[in-house]
């Protein structure tokens, strides 16, 4: 997979009006995201990804106790280029395009981690990512 094309999956399920806004997003949520996640599980994750959008997951401190709404105030926060939305709907985007992408033994042990951190609305109903 292709950074150009996990962007165009966040920019399509978020609406967001291009790839420059979709690539601020998915850096918002996976820093996020990164903060939460042991740093065993963000090199996991790391490995299957794009350089550019592992290193976002493994930059900065990792294994910090956020509640999910100071997990949703770090995405708005560092979505600083453009007005992205809803940051539940960006993370929601850009989850489930993370969970499309890895491979399903480690899409299930993220979908297990987001509801054990109480971060499972982050994970898609339906379309790209939905749990099966």
């Amino acid at each position: 997979m292709e950074r150009h094309d996990f962007y165009q999956s966040v920019e399509q399920q978020a609406a967001l009006a291009d790839e420059a806004d979709a690539r601020d997003a998915t850096h918002a949520v996976l820093s996020a995201l990164g903060e939460r996640l042991d740093d065993t599980r963000s090199q996991r994750l790391d490995g299957e990804l794009p350089s550019e959008l592992g290193e976002q997951l493994a930059e900065g401190p990792s294994g910090r106790s956020l509640s999910y709404d100071e997990f949703l105030d770090r995405v708005e926060t560092q979505t600083d280029r453009a007005d992205t939305g809803d940051p539940e709907a960006v993370s929601q985007a850009v989850v489930g395009t993370l969970l499309e992408h890895v491979d399903e033994d480690e899409a299930d042990d993220l979908r297990d981690r987001l509801e054990a951190f109480g971060y499972e609305a982050t994970v898609p109903e339906s379309g790209p990512g939905a749990g099966g």
